[in-house]
C-alpha cells in the first residue's frame, strides 16, 4: 500500500488528478467518485483538465443519501455540480444516477444499481474517509450483500444506499483522499500494524482489497510520525 503525504489539500487534489489521468489513459473506465466536502478540491482540479477523453468515462457515486439530486447533500448532485457541469469539453462523461430520490423508489433503484454492478465491476474508486473510519457510506464491515444495500442511521433524517464491501474488495484501483486535522487520529489507527482489528471499514478494505491501494493526504491528516513524501506501508 502506498501512502503519499502532501504539503496541502490543494497539492493533494492535484496529485489525485494526476494519478487519475494515468489510470484512465488507456481504457474506457467505470469510475466511482465520493461525495462530501473532501473531493471538492479534487473535482475543481480535475474539471480543468483538457487532455482527458471524458466521453469514454462512466461515473457513479460511491454511495448516496435518499434525497432529490438538487439538494445540497446529494452526492450525485455534488459530482454533477462540481465536476461534470464544469467540464468544458464535449462529449462529457456519462454520469449514472440509479439512486433513489425518495423512499418509495428504493426497491426499484436497488434493482437498477445491482444490475449495473453485476454487469460491470468498477475499474477505479476514489474514496474518502470519515473521522470514524467509515468510507463510501460503509459504516460497519458487512459481507452479506454482493452489490448494494440500504439502511438508515438513527441520527439521520434520511435513508442511505451503499455499495457493498464485497464489491469494493474486487475493484482494481482504490485511491483514498483524506484531508483535514479531524482525520489524523483515525488515519493513524487505520495504517497502524499494532492493531489486528478489522472492524473499521477503511482498515478492512485496505487489508483485504484485491486491487492496488493508494492513500493521498495532506499534512493535517498525515498519520502521526509520518512526514511529507511517498512511503510504502506494509499492510
Amino acid at each position: 500500500m502506498k501512502l503519499i503525504i502532501t504539503e496541502s489539500a490543494e497539492v493533494a487534489g492535484e496529485l489525485t488528478t494526476s494519478l487519475f489521468k494515468n489510470m484512465v489513459a488507456a481504457q474506457s473506465p467505470f469510475v466511482l467518485f465520493p461525495g462530501g466536502r473532501t473531493p471538492k478540491v479534487f473535482f475543481e482540479n480535475l474539471s480543468k483538465q483538457k487532455d482527458i477523453s471524458w466521453g469514454n468515462i462512466t461515473i457513479m457515486a460511491t454511495d448516496e443519501r435518499v434525497m432529490p439530486i438538487h439538494t445540497l447533500k446529494s452526492n450525485t448532485g455534488l459530482i454533477k455540480k462540481e465536476l461534470v457541469d464544469k467540464i468544458k469539453s464535449n462529449p462529457k462523461p456519462k454520469l449514472l444516477n440509479p439512486f433513489p430520490e425518495y423512499d418509495t423508489n428504493i426497491e426499484n433503484a436497488m434493482t437498477d444499481i445491482n444490475h449495473i454492478l453485476k454487469s460491470k465491476l468498477p475499474d477505479i474508486a476514489i474514496l474518502g474517509m470519515g473521522s470514524d473510519g467509515h468510507t463510501a457510506g460503509i459504516f460497519k464491515v458487512e459481507h452479506k450483500t454482493n452489490f448494494s444495500y440500504y439502511f438508515k442511521n438513527p441520527e439521520d433524517a434520511f435513508s442511505r444506499v451503499a455499495i457493498s464491501m464485497k464489491t469494493f474488495l474486487k475493484i482494481p484501483q482504490l485511491v483514498f483522499l483524506v484531508l483535514g486535522k479531524e482525520k489524523r487520529e483515525m488515519l493513524t489507527k487505520v495504517i497502524s500494524n499494532l492493531s489486528s482489528k478489522n472492524n473499521v471499514p477503511m482498515k478492512y478494505l485496505l487489508r483485504n482489497g484485491m486491487g492496488v491501494k493508494t492513500i493521498i493526504c495532506d499534512t493535517d491528516a498525515a498519520p502521526i510520525g509520518y512526514n511529507v513524501g511517498e512511503i510504502e506501508v506494509p499492510f
